[in-house]
């Protein structure tokens, strides 16, 4: 029946038209809602409803102009129209009439009655449409006069309706009248019963009343009282009172209540707050049926502290009036206990009080007679009223004084030495001025005569009405003190006028700051005390830490001992000067060592004159270098460093070649000059660690340290060798000369300086015997090896004859358009079908000189194949070409290199030559004239290995480099090594700040390539791209194109790339869910290696990650981000909240935000779309930089 009626509901009140919307179409109804008539007519003419259901007082058109607008047309005039009101006049029954309504309702109304009426039109429905036959009724209301024309049914209908109101208002009516009258009989008893509890003054007194009022309620038939038991054990509860209006209620049964009742069970268990019914009580098992009790619960401070009971004569169940009503007396009589129980706990706290000022007043008494100053405390007239024991001790007097007995005639002396008169006490100004005085030093006479010094303070104390009631003075006897502050004075005079500096370091705090220094010593050190106060002692030894000596002063202070030691130490200008240090302990009266004294004595000329006596004993008068007495020192300092590391070094005899023949045909003055420049040369070419001696003569020793290597060994003495062979100019004459040199090793050839001595002296002569101009080591394996390295060197001799070096060039990579921009030409060596490694030949090459001729057969090569290429492209071509540091200094090495490229005519642009950092740390303007030289030509020039040497940006400025290249060490490492990203980041950065192009070697990866296209590297070469190919490899590679296509997400900048780190697939998921309608390019991993790559190769904007990861703490993670990728916006998303270690991520900028699992989903969106504008926010700065850059050429 219902699922066929269409009901058009016309109401302007949302919530009531909401309700019987959800009324009809719980039964099935089709249900629409119109909020005035105007929008109801809109809505019949969509679709005629089966029935109207309409408000009558609604905005623009009310129900009746509705209902008439529906019955006066002639394709709705059938509709039934229920009209709903609150009014609930006559009137309105005529009106309806009038506008054709076909029922009345009033509000509020019955669900069944209405439905009822609705059931009634749906059978009617078809009588109803055949009903044709109008009636004229005539009403006449207060005197007016209705003329109603209707239908036979539709009046009838409309007159049951009303009838059928009028009987169900009636009846309501008396239902309300009969909850009037209870309600009233309730207010009655709870006004009573509050009024009857107001005057008893005890728990029990309180609870008697309680229960005699409750019995005067309706129905009350009896009532009991649970109390909770404070004296007892934990969960007891008694019966506190009991009271019923007849005797069929048992006192057992009802302390039975206490134990077994389910209210009790309740209280115990779960606590309720509000009254209800319960049954089962044991109580009332003497009644018949099931009887019930209410259970009141009384509630303090939030506690059950009792439940009243209370049951009706008949023991049925309470109404909800009743228990609303029940629930007032509870909080009543809950007050009331609570009242009473203030009262009981404010009159013991009385009694504690009054006897803890008892005792507090006897602990001040206490307290006065044990001060160690002494206290009085005057009235308002400056009487004395109370003094304590140590006040009669100052003033020499054994009893407590009055006013008289600290009059002005017995002390009482200023500073000035002037008396003190009583209204210039203290205690006078406190009293009478209300002036606080603290700290006031004065002289007195005691009452014995004697003379003493006191520290004097006075305060006056008011009432609670800011009156003067009198004064507390407080003294102290500083006589003592003073006789001490005096010889602290007088010693610390004594101290700043000693010519000896003196320094006071704090030996409590740490590093043992210096807390005091005098002129003395800012007169010998230049630093000024300020500058040294909260300093160390040691800054005074600058770099210079590591003196034997300073061992001794370590050991002193640790020990806490007194001595001294000598000590060089560094004015603030970085002059030197010698101290001979005397250092103290001071002890405290504890028995601990608080500061350390130490006494500077300046000995710096004694110390200069003892060494130059030394440096005569010890060094060669003609050539400055040690002689015997200190090489032998030496040697011995050597092999006791040797054997405590488990090193070696390497003992050389030198003996200068037919120096007889130079001494005896050019004189001895020659012979001298001679010796001089072949001792500064040697001087030249060895380290600071190295020793170079004179034993006399043309003989000469050169120690090497940590020298272990044969091959290092032979090539710092070959280098002597060659340095001495260059001519000498000796009296405007050319000589050249030679060294026979011969060497050995500690430990291998010798534990001990006469047999080092002999050894090498042994080998020096078997050189001088093999012919002069030689190398000769002592052991016969060692002249192998020396044999064996001849015959490489001789071999590369060979191989360049021959033409077994071959050049083969690796691709280079323009990371931009993907094209090929370019080759590095490397060179590989062909020995007897077998290939020799680069790292095998080039150092030995280097060390020999024949890297100059494999450097310019590499070149030559080059050129030629640079002309074939160009022959059959007929296209420019950029070829790199290697150069070492020792080609480089060739003093032709501009002609040879212009030479090769006019034979072969090879443009110069076309050629790139590539040198170490090196160039840049030896003869840097030799270096520079060359290239300035070359690049005016068209040569460029790279500087190859960039970040693995040492050269400053300063030199590189200098330099014409129109590329850097950076070292395949950074590029391996970038994306696991925070510091090689950040080096590569910087180097890019330098590169492109002075106008040069970067290059990166070794990229083997897709992910180290996406990084470095990232962070604007502009080419690359490596296995990646193309490993290193012969001429013929490299035609076929030009002439197929050599164009890279990277993927779309390394190149494509548009999208908005999110990536989520979390190892649960779970919490991915739901985040992809949750995110997918923001338009974000969402990445995905579950580890921070799959993290790293992902952001290798893809732009990725903002990073969300867990912090609890698997293989890594998640802030670590951020900070490897950080370093890696510092444009990414770092956020996280974790449950993990270790506060200490977030909050300094936070700080250090690690983290941008932290969102807490779980997370709510609209924050989260506004979180992220936050993050990605101040990722947008970068990008535009990063922009405008740019931008500005450009704009400043």
């Amino acid at each position: 029946m219902y699922a066929d009626a269409d009901i058009l509901v016309v109401e302007d009140s949302p919530t009531q038209a909401t309700e019987l919307q959800y009324m009809l179409e719980a039964v099935g109804c089709k249900v629409r809602v119109a909020r005035n008539g105007i929008e109801a007519l809109g809505m019949i003419a969509e679709r005629r409803p089966t029935i109207i259901i309409s408000d009558i007082v609604m905005p623009e058109m009310n129900g009746y102009e509705l209902c008439q607008q529906v019955k006066g047309s002639a394709q709705t005039q059938n509709i039934p129209v229920i009209l709903v009101t609150s009014l609930a006049d006559s009137r309105d029954v005529v009106h309806g009439l009038a506008s054709g309504a076909d029922n009345f309702i009033v509000k509020p109304f019955d669900e069944k009655y209405l439905m009822s009426r609705i059931r009634y039109f749906l059978v009617n429905l078809e009588l109803r449409s055949h009903e044709r036959v109008q009636m004229g009724v005539e009403v006449v209301l207060e005197g007016e006069r209705h003329f109603i024309t209707a239908g036979r049914q539709q009046i009838l209908d409309l007159l049951i309706s009303t009838y059928e109101q009028g009987v169900r208002l009636n009846h309501e009516l008396q239902v309300k009248h009969d909850e009037l009258a209870r309600s009233n009989s309730l207010l009655n008893c709870l006004f009573h019963f509050t009024s009857g509890l107001t005057d008893a003054r005890n728990e029990q007194h309180v609870i008697d009343a309680a229960l005699r009022r409750v019995l005067e309620f309706p129905d009350a038939g009896g009532a009991w009282l649970l109390m909770a038991d404070s004296w007892e054990p934990e969960n007891t509860v008694r019966l506190a009172g009991f009271r019923a209006r007849s005797r069929g209620y048992d006192l057992e049964l009802h302390a039975k209540c206490a134990r077994d009742c389910p209210c009790r069970h309740a209280w115990d268990s779960d606590g309720f707050s509000q009254p209800r019914n319960i049954e089962g009580c044991p109580a009332l098992a003497v009644l018949p049926g099931k009887p019930v009790h209410a259970s009141i619960p009384l509630l303090l401070g939030g506690e059950i502290v009792g439940m009243l009971n209370v049951v009706q004569r008949d023991a049925l169940v309470w109404s909800e009036e009743a228990l609303n009503a029940l629930a007032s007396i509870g909080r009543q009589l809950a007050m009331a206990l609570g009242r009473v129980r203030l009262f009981e706990s404010m009159e013991q706290l009385v009694e504690q009080r009054t006897e803890a000022l008892t005792q507090s007043e006897a602990l001040l008494r206490n307290v006065l007679d044990s001060l160690p100053v002494g206290v009085l405390v005057t009235d308002q007239q400056g009487r004395l009223i109370m003094s304590n024991p140590e006040s009669s001790l100052i003033w020499g007097g054994a009893h407590t004084c009055g006013e008289e007995g600290y009059g002005p005639y017995r002390g009482w002396w200023a500073d000035s030495g002037e008396p003190v008169t009583a209204e210039n006490w203290s205690v006078m100004r406190a009293v009478k001025q209300g002036e606080v005085s603290r700290n006031e030093v004065i002289d007195i006479r005691t009452f014995k005569g004697g003379h003493k010094t006191i520290l004097n303070s006075a305060v006056p104390f008011l009432d609670k009405n800011e009156m003067i009631q009198g004064a507390i003075v407080v003294f102290q006897d500083i006589t003592e003190q003073r006789r001490r502050d005096l010889e602290v004075r007088t010693r610390t005079r004594a101290v700043e006028a000693s010519v000896n500096a003196i320094v006071i370091t704090d030996n409590e705090q740490p590093d043992q700051p210096i807390v005091y220094v005098n002129p003395a010593f800012e007169r010998i050190t230049g630093y000024s005390a300020e500058e040294v106060l909260g300093r160390n002692c040691r800054f005074l030894q600058g770099e210079d830490r590591g003196q034997p000596n300073l061992d001794n002063i370590r050991r002193l202070l640790s020990a806490q001992e007194e001595g001294g030691a000598l000590l060089r130490n560094f004015r603030k200008d970085g002059s030197e000067f010698w101290n001979d240090l005397k250092v103290s302990p001071v002890v405290n009266d504890r028995g601990k060592v608080s500061h350390f004294v130490g006494i500077l004595h300046d000995v710096t000329e004694g110390k200069r004159y003892q060494e130059e006596l030394e440096h005569q004993a010890n060094h060669d008068s003609l050539t400055g270098l040690p002689n015997r007495n200190l090489l032998n020192d030496r040697i011995n300092q050597a092999i006791a460093l040797a054997a405590r590391n488990h090193s070696s070094f390497t003992l050389a005899f030198m003996d200068i070649d037919r120096f007889k023949v130079v001494n005896d045909s050019l004189g001895h003055n020659a012979g001298d000059q001679l010796l001089i420049q072949v001792a500064n040369r040697l001087q030249e070419r060895v380290r600071e660690i190295d020793t170079v001696a004179r034993l006399g003569g043309d003989e000469f020793i050169v120690l090497l340290m940590e020298t272990d290597q044969l091959g290092e060994q032979l090539a710092w003495l070959e280098r002597l060798k060659r340095s001495i062979a260059a001519p000498l100019m000796l009296d405007e004459q050319e000589v050249v000369v030679s060294l026979s040199i011969g060497f050995c090793c500690y430990p291998s050839d010798g534990r001990d300086a006469v047999t080092l001595l002999r050894n090498a002296d042994t080998a020096m002569y078997q050189a001088k015997h093999q012919g002069r101009n030689r190398i000769c080591a002592f052991m016969s394996e060692m002249n192998d090896q020396v044999q064996k390295r001849l015959s490489m060197e001789q071999e590369t001799r060979q191989g360049l004859q021959n033409q077994e070096f071959m050049v083969v060039y690796q691709p280079q990579l323009d990371l931009q358009s993907g094209r090929l921009c370019g080759f590095e030409a490397l060179v590989r060596w062909n020995r007897s079908g077998k290939m020799v490694s680069p790292d095998e030949f080039i150092p030995l090459a280097e060390e020999t000189g024949w890297i100059v001729s494999i450097d310019f057969y590499v070149f030559e090569r080059v050129c030629k194949q640079l002309n074939i290429w160009r022959n059959l492209f007929n296209q420019g071509l950029s070829v790199a070409v290697n150069f070492s540091a020792i080609s480089f200094a060739e003093t032709d090495f501009i002609e040879r290199v212009l030479g090769l490229l006019k034979i072969n005519s090879i443009p110069p642009h076309w050629v790139k030559i590539e040198l170490t950092e090196n160039i840049l740390m030896t003869n840097a303007d030799d270096a520079l004239r060359k290239m300035h030289n070359l690049s005016a030509k068209g040569i460029r020039f790279s500087i190859d290995d960039f970040g693995t040497g040492y050269s400053s940006l300063g030199y590189l400025k200098r330099f014409p480099f129109s590329q850097l290249k950076i070292d395949r060490s950074f590029i391996t490492d970038v994306l696991t090594e925070p510091d090689s990203a950040s080096l590569t980041r910087s180097m890019i950065s330098i590169g492109h700040n002075l106008g040069i192009n970067v290059i990166a070697e070794g990229v083997e990866n897709l992910e180290q390539l996406g990084f470095l296209r990232a962070v604007g590297c502009d080419e690359l070469q490596g296995y990646y791209y193309s490993p290193p190919l012969p001429p013929q490899a490299c035609l076929q590679f030009l002439q197929e194109g050599s164009i890279l296509t990277l993927p779309k997400s390394i190149v494509d900048d548009n999208e908005h790339y999110l990536l989520i780190i979390d190892d649960e697939v779970g919490i991915l998921n739901a985040l992809k869910r949750a995110l997918r309608l923001e338009g974000y390019k969402i990445l995905t991993a579950s580890s921070t290696t799959d993290a790293i790559n992902l952001m290798a190769t893809h732009p990725v904007d903002v990073v969300l990650t867990e912090l609890r990861l698997a293989d890594l703490n998640g802030v670590e993670f951020l900070r490897r981000i950080k370093a890696i990728f510092p444009d990414a916006i770092r956020m996280v998303l974790s449950g993990y909240t270790e506060v200490s270690s977030i909050l300094k991520a936070l700080n250090e900028g690690v983290i941008y935000r932290f969102i807490t699992k779980p997370w709510d989903e609209d924050d989260l969106r506004l979180q992220l779309r936050e993050a990605f504008q101040q990722r947008e926010l970068h990008r535009e700065i990063k922009r405008m930089r740019q931008a500005v850059r450009q704009a400043q050429g």
